[in-house]
């Protein structure tokens, strides 16, 4: 477990000198808090010493250890938690989907994106309902015969 603490304080001291790589600096000082809690509890398992501490200590340690890795993942991405719930949200979707993209939904002619159910029903009554029943129109007649060809056509594409 100490080798994953020496590879955050590693990260952070990098951070120290590119400061350019942090686009969330909160994130980046809760890491930071996050590393010296990890520091404060080894040193008091060492002074306290019991196996019921010991055990205590390790399971702080360990999600101390997660979350300083998430928040300077997050403070290196640019992200915040919520664009983050987003972002997974939206994978969840599309892996239960079975795509690669979220899918599209095109709203019809005359509807307004994002519109509740409600609206959309009142939008619908209001232009009339269509019945799909019945034909709007007679059939297409048979297509006009081509026209008559002349003496001088040879059949062939004009090059001319």
């Amino acid at each position: 477990m100490d080798g994953v603490t020496t590879a955050i304080v590693a990260f952070i001291l990098a951070c120290l000198i590119f400061p350019h790589v942090i686009k969330n600096k909160p994130q980046y000082y809760g890491a930071v808090a996050c590393v010296l809690l990890i520091i404060l509890f080894g040193a008091l398992d060492a002074m306290i010493g019991g196996i019921g501490f010991h055990r205590f200590a390790m399971v702080m340690v360990s999600l101390l250890q997660i979350g300083a890795i998430f928040l300077l993942i997050l403070s290196a991405g640019g992200l915040t938690v919520k664009d983050l719930a987003g972002e997974l949200a939206n994978t969840f979707e599309v892996v239960r989907r079975g795509g690669e993209d979220k899918e599209i939904i095109v709203p019809l002619r005359g509807e307004v994106p994002g519109a509740g159910r409600a609206e959309r029903e009142a939008g619908r009554e209001a232009r009339g309902r269509v019945n799909l029943d019945v034909p709007a129109s007679p059939p297409p007649s048979a297509p006009a015969p081509p026209p008559p060809r002349r003496e001088d056509d040879r059949g062939g594409i004009p090059l001319v």
